[in-house]
């Protein structure tokens, strides 16, 4: 190999030592804090999550330690069909878990289920963009993607399908898991169905091009 092709090489690396942690605990954040305002809003979360609060009604546990250990089962899936788990992973599904109670907390202190439909589509929208921007950091900080998207990372590799297509996939299944079992689903699951899959596939390669290039100049 010449001495020209070493440049791309060492790209990945430094991003990996200056700004993928940084931008993976920011990307755990805006997931765990979207998700919790798009559960308290009610106007849908997204389907893999609408699983979790099903389960929750019905075990009586928090979404956050649903959210755990489900995490666990997604993570063996995911290693059964051959992608493994990295440390980025394990920090993902502890730091969302803890992000959704305590922004669930904070939402019950504000009376946020009371507030007024505006007031509460607002919320729900707001929500719905820091949880799609967390969901970007994670899969761009390259430190091992959260449970959820390991799974989805695992389909793709498997299907050769895009990580859009893959979530896609992925979702239905858990939408359909959701319903069963009268999980937080609506009009917004629908959004999200699409909205996520689109970030992933439009949002996701600028988000790491940006990313890269700080780490370059850093």
């Amino acid at each position: 190999m010449s001495a020209d092709a070493a440049p791309p090489v060492t790209a990945p690396a430094r991003l990996r030592a200056e700004v993928a942690w940084p931008t993976l605990i920011m990307g755990i954040v805006f997931v765990g804090v979207g998700l919790g305002m798009m559960i308290d809003a009610d106007f849908g979360v997204a389907p893999i999550d609408a699983l979790f609060t099903a389960v929750s009604r019905t075990s009586g546990l928090s979404v956050g330690i649903v959210l755990a250990v489900l995490s666990i089962l997604m993570v063996l899936m995911a290693w059964a069909l051959g992608v493994r788990l990295a440390l980025g992973t394990l920090v993902s599904f502890l730091g969302i878990a803890l992000c959704v109670d305590l922004t669930r907390a904070v939402g019950s202190v504000l009376g946020v289920t009371g507030w007024s439909l505006g007031v509460l589509i607002v919320w729900w929208v707001a929500g719905l963009a820091i949880f799609c921007l967390g969901v970007a950091g994670i899969f761009g900080a390259d430190r091992g993607v959260s449970p959820y998207d390991l799974l989805t990372l695992a389909v793709s590799l498997r299907t050769g399908r895009s990580l859009g297509v893959s979530r896609l996939i992925v979702d239905a299944i858990a939408l359909v898991g959701a319903i069963a079992l009268g999980g937080s689903w609506g009009v917004g699951t629908v959004v999200i169905l699409l909205a996520v899959p689109a970030t992933l596939n439009v949002v996701l390669p600028r988000v790491k091009s940006r990313l890269h290039r700080i780490g370059v100049t850093t």
